[in-house]
This record gives C-alpha cells, sequence and structure tokens, in this order.
C-alpha cells in the first residue's frame, strides 16, 4: 500500500508548546499524572538505589497492557514482606526462575508469565553480574550520557537488558527516571519521544501527521514518523521530544480516546482544540486507520 502521510512539523511546535503550557498551569483535561507516578507513594521510604531499580524494573514489563494496573502490582509486590525481594538482582539470581515465577505471579506482576520472569531474570543476572546490583554503576559507566548509551543498548546489548534496550521502552525508561529521581543525565533531548498507542493518535488527532494510512495496529511506519515530527518540530524550542510524551498521553487518554464516528465529545474543554482535525482518526494496538 501507498503511504500517503504528510509531517507537519510547524504545527507539532505549536501543539507542543500550548500542551506543555495547559500541563503546567492546570493540566491536561485537569490531569498531570501518569501511571508511573505511582512510585511517589513509596519514594520518601526508598533509598536511592531500590528506587532506581523498582522505576527499572516496573518499566521494562510496560509493553501491550495497562499501565495503571502494572504499577499497581509492583507496589503490591514491594509492599509485601515475602516477595518484595524481586527488586534486589542478586536475590533473584540467588533464588532462581522458578521462585521468582511464584513471586511475580503473586501480585499479577508478571502477565506473561514465562517471558516476563525471563526479562526480569535477565535484567537482574546483568546488574547482579556486571554491575554490583548497582544501576548507578551502569549509568557512570556511560558517563550518564544517555544518547550513547541508547545507541549501545539498540546495537550491542539486547540479550543484556531485554525490552529496555527496544525504541520505545529506553525513552520511556529515562524518562520515568529524569522525572523522578536527581540524576545527572546528559544529551536526553536526543532521545526519540516513546510512540504508545496515545502518543501516535493524540499526534494524528491534532494534525501533526495528516493524510491516508491503514495497518493493524502501530507499524513501523507510523513510529518513524510520529519520531519524526516531534524532533523536527521541537529543534531549537529547547523541549525533548520524551518531554512530549506526559501531555500527548494526557490529551489522548482523557480527550482523544473518546472521538468515535465524528463525534468528539471532548471537543469544547480540549486544550489544543483549534489544532483538531476533521476525518477518519482511529488509533487502537490492533488498528489504525487514519483520512484527514
Amino acid at each position: 500500500m501507498e503511504i500517503q502521510l504528510h509531517l507537519n512539523p510547524d504545527r507539532a511546535k505549536q501543539v507542543g508548546t500550548v500542551l506543555l503550557e495547559k500541563l503546567e498551569n492546570e493540566g491536561i483535561f485537569g490531569h498531570r499524572e501518569l501511571p508511573d507516578d505511582a512510585v511517589k507513594e513509596v519514594a520518601s521510604r526508598l533509598d536511592r538505589e531500590t528506587l532506581l531499580l523498582v522505576v527499572t524494573y516496573t518499566t521494562a514489563l510496560d509493553y501491550m497492557r495497562n499501565a495503571k494496573e502494572l504499577w499497581r502490582s509492583s507496589l503490591n509486590t514491594l509492599n509485601d514482606e515475602e516477595v518484595k525481594w524481586v527488586f534486589h538482582p542478586g536475590t533473584v539470581v540467588e533464588k532462581g526462575k522458578e521462585e521468582l515465577l511464584k513471586a511475580l505471579t503473586k501480585h499479577g506482576l508478571a502477565k506473561k508469565k514465562n517471558r516476563d520472569t525471563e526479562i526480569w531474570f535477565t535484567l537482574s543476572q546483568t546488574l547482579f553480574s556486571k554491575y554490583g546490583n548497582s544501576l548507578t554503576a551502569l549509568f557512570e559507566e556511560y558517563d550518564y550520557d544517555v544518547s550513547s548509551m541508547f545507541e549501545d543498548f539498540l546495537k550491542n546489548r539486547k540479550g543484556e537488558f531485554p525490552s529496555l534496550s527496544g525504541v520505545k521502552l529506553f525513552p520511556h525508561w529515562i524518562r520515568s527516571l529524569k522525572e523522578k529521581i536527581p540524576l545527572p543525565l546528559k544529551r536526553v533531548e536526543e532521545l526519540p519521544i516513546p510512540v504508545d498507542v496515545h502518543v501516535a493518535r493524540a499526534t494524528f488527532t491534532t494534525g501533526c501527521i495528516t493524510g491516508r494510512y491503514s495497518a493493524k495496529g502501530i507499524t513501523e511506519t507510523v513510529r518513524k514518523r510520529v519520531i519524526e515530527v516531534w524532533k523536527e518540530g521541537l529543534k531549537g524550542t529547547g523541549i525533548a521530544p520524551v518531554e512530549m510524551f506526559r501531555p500527548l498521553w494526557l490529551l489522548s487518554k482523557h480527550g482523544c480516546h473518546y472521538r468515535k464516528d465524528g463525534n468528539r465529545p471532548k471537543f469544547e474543554e480540549c486544550p489544543v482544540n483549534s489544532f483538531c482535525v476533521d476525518g477518519k482518526v482511529v488509533v487502537t494496538s490492533k488498528k489504525v486507520e487514519i483520512d484527514t
């Protein structure tokens, strides 16, 4: 099928500027919180290394599932004396995969039982054997240069850092860490925006990408173009693409999500309704249909 999608980076720049201002002042549809902000409930009683590990492990399982439920399961596991050891790499390696599977399923943390357990165990092995259980040591190895780290993870470290070494989850992970833990991260602005259903949907509904396209879910075609339009649109603004994840996610979750068959029930209260495009915009995990 011929791809007929047009990128509108100038529009993305305008949308981004308005959304970030709204986010700071009154929120997007009154909301500011993302699912991973739930970790703030426990942050004050955790040492920095444990907090880094909790965010890292949980983010590694944040694919094809409800993020709010994921974080609730994660915190329930952390608060359970019997199974909270799963957040310590060395203990995970010592106890083995069978015990880990039992612990990760107690509060529903592992949904795809075998795959999630494998991801968790492999991350634990890497952190235990190469970094003395310390994520700080991992970041120090790269001198906190997350752009170089991203490039290396994509090319060379998928086996050691499954899931986290992906184009979506690596920048998503760094964004989450950056917002919650003071780290001297460098070149964050060079990371691509993490593209999920919400980010893609909001990018299309605001007309940052227009045209005609259909596919079964978020394809590489869609992902690349969403990344590109935000990269180009934000040049020279001082806004990092990863910073747009929060407002776009909230815009879609609490607004564009309700758009259906030409009806836009959240239009009047939408903070960027002047950018809302006519036409068909359907973006789900199983279907993408664009005609704008």
